[in-house]
């Protein structure tokens, strides 16, 4: 008996083991669907303003003015990624930027949706601004 309970022990360690270095592995490689979205807002001086605008409102509180991950309200224990750098860990492509601002980052959500507090056209708009800040070409 004791060794039936040792070996489904061990199947339930390694399956949650499994789940977790693939929920790691998928959201370092970003959203395959999200990347297939294609940002219906011109990116135009316009745009990247009215961005500019719900960054501050939205983001720069964890993200920093700056947009180096250094805002001062950050939960305390995470790490807002530097938006304005090469590396783009959740995905790199406006879709899943998008994607994320909207339905937040898991899976345990240090950033949060922003779906029930910015439109569509408002995220596109800080996706334009985030990448007039950072590096060309990602």
């Amino acid at each position: 008996m004791a060794k039936i309970q040792v070996a489904r022990a061990s199947i339930i360690g390694l399956t949650a083991a499994c789940v977790v270095v693939i929920t790691v592995s998928a959201s370092a490689q970003g959203n395959a669907e999200a990347a297939k979205l294609k940002n219906p807002v011109k990116s135009a001086p316009a745009s990247i303003a009215a961005g500019k605008v719900a960054y501050g409102k939205y983001c720069k509180f964890c993200h920093g003015d700056d947009a180096k991950g250094n805002g001062p309200l950050a939960p305390k224990g995470t790490n807002p990624p530097n938006l304005i750098d090469a590396e783009w860990s959740h995905g790199s492509t406006d879709g899943e930027i998008f994607t994320n601002i909207k339905d937040g980052i898991g899976p345990k959500f240090d950033m949060k949706p922003m779906k029930a507090k910015m439109m569509d056209p408002d995220i596109w708009n800080v996706v334009n601004y985030v990448r007039s800040l950072g590096p060309k070409g990602k």
